[in-house]
C-alpha cells in the first residue's frame, strides 16, 4: 500500500516516529504494541511502542522499531536508526 506522508528526518533522532493520526490511517494500531513512556530533557508521552513495521521508502524496504505519539506537525520522523539499519543491510 503506497501512503503520502509529511515526513520529519532527525538524525539526532534515535527512533523512528509514527503520528497516532498516521497509524489509525494505515490500520496498523494491532501490532502487539505495548504502552510506553520514555524520559529525556523533556518528559514524552508515547501511546505505544511496536515492532517490526516494514516500511519502503524509495528503493529501500527494512522493518522497524517505532513509537507512536500524539503529534499533528508530521506524519511520521526518520532518526539515526533508520540509516544505521539501511547502512547495515547495504542499500
Amino acid at each position: 500500500m503506497n501512503h503520502l506522508v509529511e515526513r520529519l528526518v532527525d538524525i539526532g533522532a534515535s527512533m523512528f516516529i509514527l503520528s497516532i493520526i498516521l497509524v489509525r490511517e494505515l490500520g496498523i494500531m494491532h501490532l502487539g504494541m505495548e504502552s510506553y513512556k520514555k524520559m529525556s530533557m523533556v518528559v514524552i508521552q508515547a501511546f505505544k511502542k511496536a515492532s517490526k513495521l516494514i516500511i519502503h521508502i524509495g528503493q529501500v524496504q527494512c522493518n522497524m522499531n517505532f513509537m507512536i505519539l500524539n503529534i499533528d506537525t508530521y506524519d511520521d520522523l526518520l532518526g539515526l536508526d533508520f540509516f544505521i539499519k539501511i547502512g547495515d543491510s547495504g542499500h
